[in-house]
């Protein structure tokens, strides 16, 4: 008997054994595995897919121009177009495609107007909308070395700088393309002293560039810069005509040449930037005080030698110094015209 309740004991022992290991077993494969070292991979993250914006761009008029400041400002129409379902689902959210981008090189912007012209326009496949713009910009680009002949760069920048609310769940990446084909310059874009040449939108860094090429009228700036610089010049090349006789009146030309000089250059220079170069008109300037100068001490040497002539009593040798003087100064007259050609040859080049 005692053998037999053993046995019943025995077997009751492994019934419970094994009930407990299977319950063990059901609750390891209930709770779910970590993710890690021998867990089930994650899935992978897929990141947001880009969408594509067309960038259309319409210059109605370029106006006050600063040479100083390098800024100018434009008056035109923008046009943002994307596919129409990408485009859709922003509008339904309230996004509105204008805060998707911004102008880089736009200053004082609180002072510009940047609004909608338009409702949602079916462009093909596409879906976009008009918005009337009107600020100053700055060109950095710009570069007074063939001042006041060089050609003038002005440029408009437009970037992606997305803003979207959390209506929209995983934003997609932002790209701007030019749409060069939509795009255009009215005739009105020209501004006073310069003609418009060409224009181009293109893909620049990081988004779309309007580029505008001026060339300065050749009239206008001749008239304002060179014109009074020119008959300045040639006054004192012709003072030394006079006859070496007249000293003091010689004498007296020179100082005023050189005070003109200074003040016209002054007021050129006021029209432009801090400049770590010289500009065409710079080099003009410059030789021409060299040549005044040259000239003034050339004066003084003649007036000298005269007056040791006549103090010496040597009245019959002046004659002859005369013409010595004569040739130098026809010599310094030729010299001086052919420093102003190189001058110029040189000024185009800079163009």
């Amino acid at each position: 008997m005692r053998g037999v309740a053993r046995r019943r004991l025995a077997t009751l022992a492994c019934l419970g054994l094994g009930l407990i290991l299977a319950l063990v077993a059901g609750w390891g494969s209930a709770v779910p595995r970590a993710a890690g070292a021998g867990g089930a991979v994650p899935p992978p993250v897929v990141p947001p897919s880009g969408v594509t914006i067309r960038v259309a761009m319409a210059v109605d008029n370029v106006y006050r121009f600063s040479s100083r400041e390098k800024t100018f400002s434009v008056e035109g129409t923008l046009r943002l177009s994307a596919p129409a379902a990408v485009m859709g689902r922003w509008l339904a959210a309230g996004v509105d495609p204008l805060t998707l981008v911004r102008f880089q090189n736009l200053v004082e912007p609180w002072d510009s107007l940047l609004e909608a012209s338009s409702g949602p326009l079916r462009l093909g496949a596409d879906l976009g909308r008009d918005y009337r713009f009107n600020g100053n910009f700055y060109s950095d680009e710009i570069d007074y070395r063939g001042y006041p002949f060089g050609t003038l760069p002005l440029q408009i920048r437009l970037v992606a700088d997305p803003s979207f609310p959390a209506t929209i769940p995983d934003p997609p990446r932002i790209r701007l393309e030019a749409d060069s084909a939509a795009s255009g310059v009215s005739r009105r874009s020209n501004m006073n002293g310069y003609r418009l040449r060409s224009w181009r939108l293109f893909p620049s860094r990081g988004g779309v560039e309007m580029e505008l090429l001026y060339d300065p009228i050749g009239w206008a700036a001749l008239v304002k810069w060179l014109l009074p610089l020119t008959i300045t010049m040639v006054v004192m090349l012709l003072t030394p005509n006079l006859r070496a006789g007249f000293s003091s009146e010689r004498l007296a030309i020179p100082p005023v040449i050189l005070l003109t000089l200074v003040f016209m250059q002054q007021a050129y220079r006021d029209s432009l930037p801090s400049l770590p170069y010289l500009t065409v008109l710079d080099g003009l300037y410059a030789f021409s005080y060299l040549v005044t100068l040259v000239f003034f001490c050339e004066f003084i040497w003649c007036a000298n030698r005269l007056d040791r002539l006549a103090s010496d009593g040597s009245g019959p040798q002046r004659p002859r110094l005369e013409r010595r003087i004569e040739r130098l100064e026809l010599g310094l007259q030729l010299a001086s015209l052919a420093g102003y050609g190189v001058l110029l040859l040189w000024a185009l080049g800079q163009r």
